[in-house]
């Protein structure tokens, strides 16, 4: 078989990882395996630039950020935003944040919002990499089950 097929199941898992293993299942003849590894492969190498692309535009050392040029105003907060900053300090929040987020979005987006609310917490790249991973294997699982 050619490479093409592998590359089409690489980038796939870049845009549309939810459904990369079962548009490639039904789409292609790979087995089990080889859908397996190009998936993963290429969620890992999407997620990698992604992480590595969102820390410098995050965390570069910007001096213009350290002068306060004018006086901030009070913030107001809505009940949403409670919301979202309880979800956020919450621990189960960080856990469903890191393993959910690039799954459901494209795995950039997810990448980036991960990194803006967790960048400074030193197992988030790893928690993510990780449920990539798992999430890549269970996909192709039922995927391949339910199309065989």
């Amino acid at each position: 078989m050619s490479w093409d097929v592998y590359v089409y199941v690489f980038f796939l898992a870049h845009v549309k990882f939810l459904f990369a293993a079962s548009i490639a299942e039904a789409t292609t003849d790979l087995n089990f395996l080889e859908i397996l590894l190009s998936s993963t492969l290429g969620a890992l190498f999407c997620y990698n630039v992604s992480y590595l692309i969102g820390r410098f535009i995050f965390f570069k050392n910007n001096p213009s950020k350290d002068r306060v040029f004018l006086k901030k105003s009070k913030k107001n907060f809505k009940k949403r935003n409670r919301i979202i900053i309880r979800i956020k300090n919450s621990k189960l929040g960080y856990l469903i944040l890191c393993s959910l987020a690039p799954v459901f979005l494209t795995i950039p987006i997810g990448t980036f919002v991960v990194l803006k609310f967790y960048g400074d917490r030193k197992l988030t790249y790893w928690l993510v990499f990780t449920s990539l991973a798992s999430i890549s294997f269970i996909l192709t699982f039922i995927n391949h089950f339910i199309f065989n």
